[in-house]
């Protein structure tokens, strides 16, 4: 089944979840700077890798999707952590929950809206804390989790969840820990916490020593167990239920073989290759949507 969607492809500027743009030239002397740092103060040097780890950038909301918080159903906050988040809602029906990554924001997801709500679907978004235009300046993956927890609580239950990236890994944890969706869809997402401090430190080119000390501070913070608590390894077992996995051969933030291995891993999972869409494009282009709607229409 086709849907038409209308697009605007003058999209607004896209950052990666990182906290830089990959290769530039910001990048490469931050990354220089920590590593010179490092050599004669690594004590600092870690503070600030553990800040830039864990403070998103909030980026403006696309133009093309502005007027849908005016078109909204309904408009919600909700506590997560000690920081109130914002909810929207479109629609009657059966609840779609959306899951951004680092960096991003509930409306990102707003090529989705208009054709699930027309199908008869609810579409809820939220922000995550420090993200969007929710309270907050630092968070983390167990408060990006709770944040679904909370979401799904209130609006559930649940007939699919549609997650980006290192959003993924919170609605996964959220998901062993007692929320329940018929169907999961993952887009672009990476195969473990692990990875992803290590793509952050070779993003900035940080020397194996800023990266192992990272590593150790999230160990104290969190329990040396949080590896595990956020890896798709670990997490299979305990995942069930229908799940679609979407991966980009052109993504260059979350390579196409970590979410060929969430696949591999999650049993009754299949997966859906993209071509030429990267990271962020997953997000609104036709190809994904489409997809996306066709397999909720199926179940």
């Amino acid at each position: 089944m086709t849907i038409h969607t209308h697009i605007n492809t003058r999209t607004a500027t896209q950052v990666s979840d990182a906290r830089v743009a990959p290769g530039s030239a910001k990048t490469s002397l931050i990354g220089r700077g920590l590593n010179g740092l490092q050599r004669i103060a690594p004590e600092f040097a870690g503070n600030v890798v553990e800040h830039l780890f864990f403070t998103p950038r909030r980026l403006p909301v696309p133009t093309r999707y502005e007027h849908l918080f005016e078109e909204a159903d309904a408009y919600t906050q909700l506590w997560a952590g000690n920081q109130r988040i914002p909810v929207y809602s479109w629609g009657f029906g059966p609840t779609v929950l959306m899951v951004h990554g680092w960096s991003g924001s509930g409306i990102q997801f707003g090529a989705f809206i208009g054709p699930l709500v027309k199908a008869g679907y609810r579409v809820v978004v939220y922000d995550a804390p420090a993200h969007g235009r929710a309270e907050g300046l630092q968070t983390n993956l167990l408060e990006m989790s709770e944040a679904v927890e909370r979401v799904a609580g209130s609006f559930g239950p649940l007939k699919a969840i549609v997650a980006h990236s290192i959003g993924s890994l919170a609605a996964a944890r959220a998901l062993v820990d007692g929320v329940e969706s018929e169907q999961t869809f993952l887009l672009a997402p990476p195969r473990d916490l692990a990875s992803v401090v290590a793509g952050f430190g070779q993003l900035l080119g940080l020397s194996d020593k800023l990266i192992a000390g990272q590593r150790g501070r999230m160990e104290r913070r969190f329990g040396e167990g949080v590896w595990q608590q956020f890896s798709f390894d670990g997490m299979a077992a305990e995942l069930s239920g229908q799940a679609l996995i979407i991966a980009d051969q052109d993504d260059t933030q979350i390579p196409p073989e970590q979410s060929r291995r969430v696949r591999e891993q999650w049993t009754g999972s299949e997966i859906f290759q993209t071509q030429g869409l990267g990271h962020f494009r997953l997000l609104w282009h036709p190809t994904v949507v489409e997809r996306v709607f066709g397999q909720l229409l199926r179940k």
